[in-house]
């Protein structure tokens, strides 16, 4: 069974629901949503996200290789060029982040090792 038909069904037995009210809940019929359950169709991410909200959840992203601390730090600098008020210091070797391009630079680093997707 596709991972997203797994999703799908695990989200909607968890949340009581039947195929018919998830099927109302998110705007789609019940033969499609069952095509959707049995892997026989594979749902866009915008109709998961939309299945699962329906059920109470829903999908979030990180980049692939990038550890959750990365991220955090990299969602502190969204948008910034200037210093920010806060220092962020990497645990492993101590390096300073200030700015946007001290975060852009060691992102170029990661993708130099593979560890971050271009």
């Amino acid at each position: 069974m596709a991972i997203a038909a797994e999703l799908i069904r695990e989200a909607r037995l968890m949340a009581g629901l039947t195929m018919t009210e998830l099927a109302e809940r998110a705007g789609t019929s019940k033969p499609t949503l069952s095509r959707y359950e049995n892997g026989l169709v594979d749902p866009g991410a915008e109709t998961l996200n939309r299945l699962l909200r329906a059920c109470g959840h829903e999908l979030r992203s990180q980049p692939v290789g990038l550890p959750s601390s990365l991220a955090e730090i990299a969602d502190r600098f969204k948008g910034r060029s200037e210093p920010t008020a806060e220092d962020v210091t990497r645990a492993s070797d101590g390096r300073e982040l200030r700015t946007a391009s001290d975060l852009q630079a060691f992102a170029a680093e990661l993708r130099e090792q593979g560890l971050l997707a271009t």
